[in-house]
């Protein structure tokens, strides 16, 4: 009898069960294949490892150090060098000496030889008056002097004669006294019409205009046959041997400046030509509404090429170091030890102490001392540089 079941066999005949044994043993067999051969490949890469470490030699040598590369902008050289301050000053050009001159006599004029810009001499005739009137003038005074003299001839000896008479007392003292008293009157009368007479001579003297000073006429305010009154203007004669620059000068840099300071300045014209003077005067209050003060600067103009009202602009030395080191302020480091810069020697930094002595350039520069001609400095804020460590200069 078949039984219903294909995949078992009758018991009866003593027969075990095949089919559903078999296939789970081929279900155990592959993940206990896997299994064994990662464990078999585990074994084989711990063998390697040890094996490489086996070979590793125990001390590893550490790399050479790698040096700071510096550009050159980054370093400087130090040399000598002369340190100046100045102080800008700007103003124009004027003569040092002027003269104005004006009428010493009401008159008419009959020359005028002199016109602008003509140089003169001192004691030089610029213009004459009409002498016509001015003389008669003075002849009449020469006249009442005269007169004046002979009444004081007659006073003084009619005085003697009062004196001797009122010693043998035949006249009175009133007599005397009125004797003596126009003795007196004349005599101040011949002094006031000497002293009248002397301006009639100064006048005429006055008649024949002269200049003052050796220098250029800049203005010629009349001409012949005008009729001028006393102190009037009539000439402008200025000496351009000497100028000064009347420069204006902010109040916060006067306090820097003091009389006898070098100025170097530059005018409109000149180009790159240079004019050395010195601080003759400083003003000692402000201009009204500003808070400039007026620092006056003496030339030599010799050659007479400066003129009047031309542009000037330069600078006043107020204080000079020759020989000085000079350092930007990144360049000159501090710690606890003091100031220091570092410096560049065989390939390596080095901290150099030094000694700050003053700023210069409104603070652009710093002054130290400590440092040597030729020493390589770095100027670079480069915060982790530290002494000792290997610097290499790159580029030129």
């Amino acid at each position: 009898m078949i039984d219903a079941n294909p995949g078992t066999l009758d018991q009866s005949r003593g027969d075990h069960p095949v089919g559903p044994r078999r296939s789970w043993l081929r279900r155990l067999a592959l993940p206990v294949l896997i299994v064994a051969t990662l464990a078999a490949g585990g074994a084989a890469w711990k063998a390697h490892t040890a094996g490489e470490a086996a070979a590793v030699p125990t001390h590893v040598p550490l790399p050479a150090e790698r040096p700071v590369e510096l550009a050159a902008v980054e370093i400087t050289r130090a040399a000598p060098r002369t340190l100046v301050e100045t102080v800008r000053v700007s103003g124009s050009v004027q003569p040092l000496e002027q003269s104005l001159v004006k009428s010493e006599v009401a008159a008419r004029l009959v020359e005028v030889p002199v016109r602008e810009g003509q140089a003169v001499r001192k004691g030089q005739v610029l213009a004459r008056f009409d002498t016509v009137e001015l003389t008669a003038k003075l002849n009449e005074k020469l006249s009442n002097l005269e007169g004046a003299k002979a009444q004081l001839v007659l006073a003084e000896k009619t005085r003697a004669k009062n004196f001797a008479l009122r010693q043998k007392d035949i006249v009175s003292e009133t007599n005397m006294d009125q004797a003596q008293s126009t003795f007196r009157f004349q005599q101040a009368a011949v002094s006031a019409l000497e002293a009248q007479v002397e301006l009639s001579r100064k006048a005429l003297r006055d008649a024949t205009v002269l200049s003052p000073i050796d220098g250029t006429v800049a203005e010629r305010a009349i001409n012949p046959g005008e009729t001028l009154a006393v102190n009037a203007k009539m000439f402008s004669v200025v000496d351009l041997s000497r100028v000064e620059v009347e420069a204006t000068v902010p109040a916060d840099d006067v306090a820097r400046l003091k009389p006898g300071q070098t100025v170097r300045l530059r005018v409109e014209g000149f180009g790159a030509r240079e004019f050395v003077g010195e601080i003759a005067r400083i003003n000692p209050m402000a201009r009204a509404g500003t808070r400039a003060i007026p620092v006056y600067v003496s030339l030599d103009n010799a050659d007479g090429s400066l003129r009047g009202g031309m542009f000037a602009a330069g600078d006043a030395v107020v204080a000079q170091a020759d020989r000085a080191f000079a350092l930007p302020p990144a360049a000159v480091r501090h710690d606890a030890e003091g100031d220091f810069a570092l410096v560049v020697a065989k390939d390596r930094v080095e901290r150099r102490k030094v000694q700050v002595l003053g700023t210069w350039s409104r603070g652009d520069l710093v002054q130290v001392d400590g440092l040597a001609e030729g020493d390589v400095v770095v100027t670079a804020p480069l915060p982790g540089l530290a002494a000792g460590r290997a610097v290499k200069v790159v580029g030129s």
